[in-house]
């Protein structure tokens, strides 16, 4: 069972798979335990486990990956540990609470995806 949402897919594809490659992330994406979901007012945290995912601690912040959908313009991040992936989502303005549920653009920043 995914947790993600497709675009969310889409960010942590382009996050996590040059580091932990794409049997990896084919199983995280598809088939992983819901840990906990954090809304922030300004973002959002959003952490599933998997044992595939490694132990030891792996922050992925390149490329910079954008989601976008109205005004509101944030960037995704990807912490790794303890066979978790804790996906988070910020922004400078403030984002909505459905923000998951709207037709986000995910895309490299300064081009497409």
């Amino acid at each position: 069972m995914t947790h993600f949402r497709p675009f969310e897919v889409e960010a942590l594809r382009l996050l996590c798979t040059a580091t932990l490659g794409d049997v990896v992330m084919d199983a995280v994406c598809s088939n992983s335990e819901f840990v906990s979901y954090t809304y922030s007012g300004v973002g959002y945290f959003l952490t599933v486990r998997h044992h595939l995912l490694p132990k030891a601690r792996v922050v992925l912040s390149q490329p910079i990956v954008v989601g976008e959908v109205g005004d509101v313009t944030g960037s995704y991040l990807a912490f790794v540990q303890d066979n978790e992936v804790m996906l988070e989502y910020a922004a400078t303005t403030d984002v909505p609470e459905n923000f998951r549920d709207l037709p986000v653009r995910v895309e490299l920043q300064g081009g497409a995806t």
